[in-house]
C-alpha cells in the first residue's frame, strides 16, 4: 500500500473510531426493559453493576427539612454592648441605693454575666426551635446548649432580686432592669450558610444494590419495587466500570475494523490500491454511522431506544459504486457494530442486516427507474417483518409503541436510499469514482471524441468498435462491469488521433512514415498515443475509470516489432534497451482494463486472418502470453475467467468470418 493510501486508510480508521466514540459510546448502562406488575420472566434479572436507589422525593424533602431544622442557631457575641450599659447603670444604682459598694458589686456580677454572653429567647425563636447554639466570637466558635447560656429575662430578674432589699416600687425596678439588653445577637446569615453546606453534602441514596444481586428471580411476579430497580439501573452512570466498558468496546470495534480492512485488501484490491475509492467507501459508512448516531441521540429521551438505523444509506451507495456483494458484507459488519451498543443487540443486528441486504440487492442498477422505490419498499418491509417476528418470538422487550416502531422502520429507508441517490452526483465529482450512469453517458458512439475519431482516424475507429464489442461481451460473461469495459474499448486508442498516419490501420494508399524513422523514434511515437489519449480524455472530462483503462490498456508491454527491428539494425545488441521500447504502464488494475488489453491485442492479431480456423489458437496465445508476462497480475482474473474470455473472444471473432454467397446475382435477373 502506497504512502498516500496508507494515510488515507489511517484517516478513515481514525474518523470511524472517533465517530463511534462520539455517537455510540454510552455514558450509562443500557438497560431498556419495560415490565408490568404481575408479569413473570423465565430467567433471573441480575444487577450488572452497583447502583443506588434514591429516597422518594417527599421522603428526601422531609430529611432535608429535618436537617435544616437541626442546624443550631448562631449567636454572635458583641463585646461592645456591656460598657455603655455599665456607664448608665452605675449612677442609677448609686442614686437609688446610696450604696457605692452595692453598686460596684452589682456591676461586677453583671459584667461577668455579660462576659459569658446574654441572649434574647424571643429573638432566637423567630429563627430556631431547637436547644443548640453556636457562639461566634473573634476568638472562634463554641457549641453550647441554650439552657446553659444567660437569657436576658433571667439577668433582669437577678438585678431586680438584688435590689429588692431596698423596697423599691416595682415600676422603678423594672425601669432600671429594662436598661439591660442582650449582647448575643442572632446571626441567621451564618446559620443559612452552614445549612446550605449541610444540604449540599446530603446524599439522597437510600439503598445501594451491589453487582450480582438478583433483582427478580425466575418465575416470580414483578412488583413495583422491581420496576423501580430497573428504572434506576437504566439511569446508572458507568462510574468505575467505564474504563473496562470503553476498552472492551474499542477492542471489539478494532477487531471488526481489522476484518473490514482485510476484506478490502483481499477481496477489493482496486479499492485498497486507489486512495479515492478507499476514501469514498470510508466516507459512505462514516456518514451512515454518524446519521444513525444522531438519530439515536435525538430519540434517547423517548419511550424507547430506536430500532431503526441508516444502514440503507451505506448499503445503497456501496452497492452502486462498488458491488452488491461488498454492500452485503459491510451491511453485516455495520449491523454488528450497532449490536455492540444497542440494548437489544440480537434484534438490531437482524433488523439492520435484513433491511440493508434487501437494499443492496435491489438498488444497485441505477439505470432502472423502479430500482429506488423497489429498494425502499423491500428494505422497509423487511425491517418491519423482522421486527414483528421478533415480537412474536419474544426475543426482546420493547418499550416503544408498535405504531411508532413500524413508522420509523418504514421512514428510515426513504431517508437513507433517497439521500444516497441525491448524493450520487456529488460523490462522483468529489472522489472521481463513477457510477454506471456516468459510464453509460460516454459509452455511446455519438460521443464527440468518438465521432471525431471516425473522421480523423477511421481505421482506428473500426478497430475500437471491435475491441469494445469483445471487452463488453467478455465482461458480461464473467460478471464484470460490461458498460465500463465497452466504454474502455471505444476510447482506448483516442490518443492516435494526435497523429493517425503513424498507425497502420489508418495508412491507406500512403507510405508508412516509420520506413523513414529509426526504431527508437518509431517506438516513442507509438507509445506516446497512451499519454495523448489520457490528456484528451481528461480534457473531455471522461470518467476516471475510463481514463485508467486508456492509461493501462498496453500495460508495460513491449513494442516488439520496433524492438526486433532495433536489434537487427544495431551493431551492438546490448545497446538496445527494452525500457526504450516498453509502455510506461501501469499494468491493468481492474478486470475491465485487462479485458480491453486482451481485446485490443486479439483484434489486432486476428485482423489479417482469412478464415476462422486459426482464431481460437491465436486468441488463446494472446491471453496465455499476457498471463505469463505478468500483465494480468494486478487485476485478479481467475483461470476460469481466462477460459471464458478465450471462448467469448473466439466466438465474436469467428462470427466475422461468416460465409457469403459467392454468386449473388447483381442487377436485373431478366438481363
Amino acid at each position: 500500500m502506497k504512502t498516500r493510501n496508507f494515510l488515507s486508510g489511517s484517516l478513515v480508521a481514525a474518523v470511524f473510531i472517533g465517530t463511534f466514540y462520539l455517537f455510540f459510546m454510552p455514558d450509562k448502562q443500557i438497560i431498556d426493559l419495560k415490565l408490568s406488575i404481575g408479569q413473570t420472566l423465565p430467567h433471573d434479572i441480575v444487577a450488572p453493576v452497583d447502583f443506588h436507589l434514591p429516597y422518594h422525593e417527599q421522603e428526601f424533602s422531609e430529611i432535608r427539612d429535618a436537617m435544616l431544622e437541626s442546624i443550631p442557631v448562631h449567636l454572635r457575641l458583641d463585646r461592645e454592648v456591656w460598657q455603655p450599659l455599665r456607664n448608665r447603670l452605675y449612677p442609677m444604682l448609686l442614686l437609688a441605693t446610696y450604696d457605692s459598694s452595692f453598686a460596684r458589686g452589682m456591676l461586677e456580677e453583671l459584667s461577668s454575666i455579660y462576659e459569658e454572653g446574654v441572649f434574647n429567647l424571643d429573638d432566637v425563636r423567630e429563627y430556631y426551635d431547637g436547644e443548640q447554639a453556636v457562639l461566634l466570637d473573634s476568638s472562634g466558635t463554641e457549641d453550647r446548649q441554650l439552657f446553659d447560656i444567660n437569657e436576658i429575662e433571667d439577668v433582669r430578674d437577678i438585678l431586680e432580686i438584688r435590689m429588692a432589699r431596698w423596697d423599691f416600687p416595682g415600676d422603678e425596678l423594672t425601669e432600671i432592669s429594662s436598661i439591660l439588653r442582650p449582647n448575643l445577637i442572632v446571626n441567621d446569615s451564618s446559620r443559612q450558610a452552614n445549612a446550605e453546606i449541610a444540604v449540599a453534602g446530603l446524599s439522597n441514596i437510600d439503598t445501594t444494590i451491589t453487582a450480582g444481586s438478583v433483582l427478580l428471580k425466575a418465575n416470580e411476579q414483578v412488583t413495583s419495587r422491581t420496576i423501580e430497580y430497573l428504572y434506576h439501573l437504566k439511569n446508572t452512570a458507568m462510574g468505575d466500570h467505564r474504563f473496562k466498558n470503553v476498552a472492551g468496546l474499542f477492542l471489539l470495534v478494532l477487531l471488526i475494523s481489522g476484518i473490514m480492512l482485510f476484506y478490502i485488501h483481499d477481496i477489493m484490491p482496486d479499492t485498497w490500491k486507489e486512495a479515492n475509492r478507499f476514501l469514498l467507501l470510508g466516507v459512505i459508512w462514516i456518514i451512515s454511522f454518524a446519521a444513525t448516531g444522531t438519530l439515536w441521540l435525538a430519540l434517547k429521551n423517548s419511550t424507547a431506544y430506536p430500532c431503526a438505523s441508516l444502514v440503507t444509506f451505506g448499503a445503497a451507495l456501496t452497492s452502486i459504486f462498488f458491488h452488491r456483494r461488498h454492500a452485503i458484507f459491510f451491511t453485516l459488519t455495520f449491523s454488528m457494530v450497532l449490536g455492540l451498543v444497542h440494548p437489544h443487540p440480537y434484534s438490531i443486528v437482524l433488523i439492520s442486516a435484513v433491511s440493508g441486504i434487501l437494499a443492496s440487492l435491489t438498488v444497485w442498477d441505477v439505470r432502472e427507474r423502479r430500482s429506488v422505490p423497489v429498494a425502499i419498499g423491500l428494505a422497509g418491509g423487511g425491517g418491519v417483518a423482522v421486527y414483528l417476528l421478533l415480537r412474536m418470538l419474544n426475543t426482546s422487550l420493547y418499550s416503544s409503541s408498535l405504531t411508532e416502531s413500524i413508522l420509523s422502520l418504514l421512514l428510515v429507508p426513504v431517508i437513507g436510499i433517497g439521500s444516497a441517490h441525491a448524493l450520487l452526483f456529488l460523490f462522483e465529482r468529489i472522489f472521481r469514482v463513477y457510477t454506471v450512469l456516468s459510464i453509460d453517458e460516454v459509452n455511446k458512439t455519438d460521443h464527440p471524441l468518438l465521432k471525431k475519431m471516425g473522421d480523423v482516424a477511421p481505421g482506428t475507429w473500426n478497430h475500437s468498435q471491435t475491441v469494445a464489442e469483445l471487452a463488453g461481451r467478455a465482461a458480461g460473461a464473467i460478471n464484470a462491469r460490461e458498460s465500463l469495459a465497452s466504454a474502455g474499448g471505444y476510447f482506448h486508442d483516442i490518443g492516435k488521433m494526435a497523429a493517425p498516419e503513424l498507425f497502420i490501420e489508418n495508412q491507406r494508399n500512403m507510405e508508412n512514415p516509420h520506413d523513414n524513422m529509426n526504431p527508437w523514434e518509431s517506438a516513442g511515437k507509438i507509445i506516446s498515443h497512451v499519454k495523448d489519449g489520457v490528456e484528451m480524455a481528461e480534457k473531455a472530462k471522461l470518467p476516471k475509470a475510463v481514463i485508467d483503462i486508456i492509461q493501462q490498456h498496453h500495460g508495460v508491454g513491449l513494442t516488439k516489432y520496433f524492438y526486433n527491428k532495433a536489434l537487427q539494425e544495431s551493431s551492438d545488441p546490448k545497446d538496445v534497451k527494452k525500457n526504450d521500447f516498453s509502455y510506461t504502464g501501469p499494468r491493468p488494475s481492474t478486470i475491465e482494463a485487462a479485458l480491453v488489453l486482451l481485446a485490443d491485442q486479439a483484434s489486432s492479431f486476428t485482423q489479417n486472418l482469412t478464415s476462422p480456423e486459426g482464431v481460437a489458437e491465436l486468441v488463446g496465445r494472446v491471453v496465455g502470453e499476457n498471463d505469463l508476462e505478468g500483465e494480468l497480475d494486478d487485476c485478479h482474473l481467475t483461470r476460469r475467467n481466462l477460459k471464458t474470455i478465450v471462448k467469448v473472444f473466439t466466438s465474436v471473432l469467428e462470427s466475422k468470418f461468416h460465409k457469403r454467397v459467392s454468386d449473388y446475382p447483381i442487377g436485373d435477373s431478366n438481363d
